[in-house]
């Protein structure tokens, strides 16, 4: 086992994606097998916060006091069986997509911006992505992970175990289910302990960001690899034009035309994306990222007539749009999409800017409103921004960008984004996790009488409050 104890050796896991800035710990432990986690853990009593690959927006890795641990060492990718696989917490989502492209004719859909994100760390916050429209996220391709409590004790969470039923550690420790009335809103969340009745144990783990427990085993679900993918970046003139093209592509369910990807730009980000992308039309207001995924090459012709034989209907500019006509072009399409945050953390860093950046949804019938209410505030509110993001499931990142003396403002527009989302039995947090800087958000989302029943769970595995303290709650 590896132990840290200089300033300088620890400053690294001092930070992550999100900028927050006073982390601090005595020391930085490295562990390299399980039993070496489990007899520090046995023996330890200060605090412990677990430290993901650091891509993480909401500083849920970074401490407050006490010890760092980093389970960088477990960074194995087992063998293929059953269509699934078993990963280390700290494999990253390119070590795993590279590992599959060569080796097998599988793929895992999940694919969160940030391909360096390691799967502890997705696993804890439930990471999503572009295809998550279609084909889910983390929570749906996790099978089983073994857990390591912050006492030492062990337990394998395996799907099938439900909360109904005492969870029955290693050693014989059961832990019960306490009795709360607290339920996850019924919309892609991220926020807190995902909680639903009859539930499996190990959908509590999942998005627990790091407070209930650290995953040394990850056995995660595969799919057979599309033979290939349909993929467009669509123009429009109005705004309105890609919201309603939207909607009636939700409607389509169960026809050839099937979405996985549905990833809106406004016009601000369009303007920004011109710097790496000049063919961007000059009169472009929206644009909208589809793909689709075709199992088989067969298909893929009369896929991609059913598609422009619908486009041909709508307010889309077609000559100026754009659809992919090979790999490559599937591969910029995608960095399309995944220039848009990096342009503008590259512009905040340049200007000494401080982004504001939400992460929120709402239910469908809420979608159109919310597009309007949207506009109209930021409109408004005299402050330069951009919306992107995950438009199928009515969930965009809004990215406030004040310059200092208009911060006050900003987080003022913040306040009243969250107010009214939650009106319409939204979330705070769609992606991202609550961590440390969504907390105030976070129980003005559920209420004092929720943060009684979720504290409930985290003492039943953590009664000292030692692990993650200061994430979600």
């Amino acid at each position: 086992m590896i132990r840290k104890t200089d300033p300088q050796t620890i400053a690294p896991y001092l930070k992550d994606a999100s900028n927050f800035s006073g982390g601090c710990a005595d020391e930085v432990i490295i562990p390299e097998t399980t039993s070496e986690l489990v007899d520090f853990l046995q023996t330890n009593s200060l605090p412990v916060t677990v430290a993901g690959a650091g891509t993480g927006l909401t500083a849920s890795r970074i401490p407050n006091a006490g010890v760092i641990v980093s389970l960088e060492r477990f960074n194995t990718i087992g063998q293929i069986a059953n269509a699934s696989i078993d990963v280390g917490p700290a494999v990253s989502l390119a070590d795993l997509q590279n590992y599959l492209q060569q080796t097998s004719g599988y793929f895992y859909p999940p694919n969160p911006t940030e391909t360096l994100a390691s799967f502890g760390g997705m696993v804890a916050t439930n990471a999503s992505g572009s295809r998550s429209y279609k084909m889910g996220v983390t929570r749906d391709y996790v099978l089983e992970v073994d857990v390591v409590l912050v006492n030492g004790k062990t337990v394998t969470l395996a799907r099938g175990t439900s909360i109904a039923d005492p969870l029955i550690l290693d050693d014989g420790t059961e832990i019960n289910f306490p009795e709360i009335h607290y339920s996850s809103p019924r919309c892609k969340n991220a926020a807190g302990y995902y909680i639903q009745p009859g539930m499996d144990w190990l959908d509590l783990f999942i998005g627990s960001d790091g407070t209930l427990g650290l995953f040394t085993r990850i056995r995660l679900k595969l799919l057979p690899r599309p033979d290939d993918f349909i993929s467009g970046i669509l123009f429009f003139e109005r705004e309105e034009s890609c919201w309603e093209l939207v909607e009636k592509l939700r409607s389509l369910d169960g026809t050839t035309i099937s979405p996985c990807s549905l990833e809106y730009f406004d016009k601000f980000s369009l303007k920004k994306l011109q710097k790496n992308h000049a063919n961007i039309p000059d009169g472009a207001r929206a644009a909208l990222f589809f793909e689709q995924d075709v199992l088989k090459k067969e298909d893929y012709d009369s896929t991609l007539d059913a598609w422009f034989e619908f486009l041909t209907k709508e307010d889309v500019s077609l000559d100026d749009s754009w659809f992919a006509q090979n790999a490559k072009d599937v591969q910029h399409f995608h960095e399309f999409r995944h220039d848009i945050p990096v342009l503008i953390n590259e512009e905040n860093s340049r200007l000494g800017r401080v982004k504001i950046g939400t992460d929120m949804a709402v239910p469908d019938k809420h979608f159109m409103e919310m597009m309007e209410f949207y506009r109209k505030e930021l409109s408004q509110s005299g402050l330069e921004f951009v919306i992107f993001g995950h438009m199928g499931e009515n969930h965009l990142h809004i990215n406030l960008l004040p310059n200092p003396p208009e911060m006050d403002r900003a987080k003022s527009v913040y306040d009243i984004l969250v107010d009214q989302i939650l009106k319409w039995g939204g979330t705070v947090s769609a992606e991202h996790g609550v961590g440390k800087l969504k907390k105030s958000y976070f129980a003005k989302m559920v209420g004092q009488q929720a943060l009684e029943d979720l504290r409930k769970i985290k003492h039943a595995f953590d009664p000292e409050d030692r692990l993650g303290t200061g994430n979600i709650l």
